[in-house]
């Protein structure tokens, strides 16, 4: 069966619903502020990501949104580097992280304009 907007994806799909604000906008604001506010940009950024790349993760499975499929594994591959820059394990920095967060986003958006919306499940 492919899922599309009417065989019932639209209604499992979490960024769809009032979740979206708590799952992912509210993590996208603390990434945001951490930009600016240095001293808290690892406590803001690492559970933020991982949330946002879990709810992907899950979303993907749940509806097969197309984006959550990419974002979800960006974002949690975000959250690690996040810990092992902030750690000092690696010197990472955390424009390249913030980067790479936003090309992966932009690649999923993208490929949701060229394919559509959800995979066949």
């Amino acid at each position: 069966m492919k899922c599309g907007e009417g065989a019932g994806c639209r209604e499992r799909d979490l960024v769809r619903g009032r979740a979206a604000w708590a799952i992912w906008c509210a993590p996208a604001a603390l990434i945001l502020l951490g930009i600016v506010w240095e001293s808290a940009r690892a406590a803001l950024w690492t559970p933020s990501f991982l949330v946002m790349g879990v709810a992907c993760l899950i979303n993907a499975r749940r509806c097969g949104r197309l984006h959550c499929h990419v974002t979800g594994p960006v974002f949690v591959l975000a959250s690690i580097a996040t810990v092992l820059d902030a750690g000092g394990v690696l010197a990472i920095g955390w424009p390249w992280t913030l980067l790479a967060a936003a090309i992966g986003t932009a690649i999923g958006y993208g490929l949701e304009q060229v394919r559509g919306l959800y995979l066949a499940k």
